[in-house]
């Protein structure tokens, strides 16, 4: 790396952290951490004792634990009322008009903790903060506590949360915002406006993305294990994330009585993940839930499956996307997400849906060219091996980083 990873004190803000958290950032959060410690980096992640994401309840002991090498503090959730936070969340939702003071009072009851302030603050502070995503009160008061040495990965998606005057203005006053992908920086630029920032321009702020090491596609035997042990057939869709409204699920759904209703011989549908959205009563018999599945068996989950498919709109990275081509897997993603689109026709390695009809489409025509399947599959492999390997991506976050002192 051009600049040493020992010589950078980092502390990452994240509102939940762990192995069995489910989520984007908090994953890309763990990723980071993990790989600049063994870089030689003094990193703390430093969170709330919450699992759940709905009501951020306290679940697991404050303190510290060593976690796959990185030193985490947890701390209790701050006080905060909910059923205010929530009225609140659904008005911007809708795009209601409200006033700077219930913006404040918005971020005021998210999810925030003391203790993570006090030690972004305290005399044992790194050199830089770096929280994400934009969406909870950690991130808000962080950079509010500490806005010249403060970094966000806001993890943008397209919604009216995004476009609130208090979510702009915090980011504007980070001293930095690094981006997943070209498209979210393009979705900052068009929320901040002609705001002026502390990190300058924009369309200059690095992407990072996220970095893999290289490892072997899953083997048939694993596969056989993986799926016996489930009672499954390799070959079936699969969908890995929450289980929400806002990721999509509904449209996946549609899209997928579409499909068996075009096909006599339809693949089952299995979701791997958390949430509390139903399936249909009419699909219940067609799809597998296999709830959480821990980290070293997904990449057998994703190589078993036919296709990934990714229903969600606000994305502003697709990790799934990019674990699905390591395991040799092509991927079917909705057309109305520019990001995950961006991936699909830059690698070569999958196609994109915009109605229930064009998903069938879609699904029966990589039944009927398996050389078509396997092609997508490998060019998705090759470009995540050439754009997100940890030696490239692990040297141009910490030269990022280098470059704002």
């Amino acid at each position: 790396m051009t600049t040493n990873a020992g010589d950078l004190a980092l502390d990452f803000v994240v509102p939940r952290y762990g192995q069995s958290v489910v989520g984007g950032a908090e994953t890309l959060c763990r990723m980071f951490a993990v790989h600049l410690t063994r870089a030689g980096a003094r990193v703390r992640v430093l969170t709330t004792c919450a699992v759940d994401h709905f009501m951020w309840a306290d679940a697991l002991p404050p303190g510290i634990t060593i976690e796959e090498g990185v030193e985490v503090h947890r701390y209790p959730v701050g006080p905060r009322n909910h059923d205010q936070w929530s009225a609140l969340h659904a008005e911007i939702a809708r795009g209601q008009r409200v006033d700077y003071a219930d913006e404040l009072l918005w971020m005021a009851n998210s999810v925030w903790a003391q203790g993570i302030l006090d030690a972004v603050g305290g005399s044992q502070a790194g050199d830089w903060t770096i929280a994400m995503p934009y969406l909870f009160g950690t991130t808000f008061w962080t950079v509010v506590a500490r806005p010249t040495r403060s970094i966000v990965f806001p993890c943008l998606h397209d919604e009216a949360h995004a476009r609130a005057r208090v979510v702009r203005t915090a980011l504007a006053s980070s001293r930095g915002l690094f981006f997943n992908s070209t498209g979210e920086r393009d979705l900052a630029r068009t929320i901040i406006g002609s705001l002026p920032t502390r990190c300058g321009d924009i369309s200059a702020c690095p992407v990072i993305g996220v970095g893999y090491e290289e490892r072997p596609i899953p083997s048939t035997d694993e596969v056989r294990a993986f799926t016996s042990r489930h009672g499954l057939t390799p070959g079936y869709l699969l969908y890995a994330g929450r289980r929400e409204i806002g990721k999509g699920v509904p449209d996946l759904y549609r899209a997928y009585r579409a499909y068996r209703q075009a096909t006599d011989r339809p693949r089952p549908l299995v979701l791997v993940g958390s949430g509390e959205l139903p399936v249909p009563d009419d699909l219940i018999p067609h799809v597998v839930d296999l709830g959480f599945v821990d980290h070293t068996d997904m990449a057998v989950a994703y190589a078993g499956a036919f296709l990934l498919v990714h229903p969600s709109r606000m994305e502003s990275l697709g990790l799934v996307l990019l674990e699905a081509w390591l395991a040799g897997t092509p991927v079917l993603v909705t057309a109305h997400s520019p990001v995950l689109v961006e991936h699909c026709t830059a690698s070569g390695g999958g196609l994109w849906w915009a109605n229930p009809a064009e998903f069938a489409e879609a699904v029966l025509m990589l039944e009927e060219s398996p050389n078509t399947h396997d092609h997508l599959a490998i060019a998705g492999r090759e470009y995540v091996m050439e754009r997100f390997r940890w030696a490239a991506v692990g040297e141009h976050l910490i030269d990022s980083i280098a470059a704002l002192a």
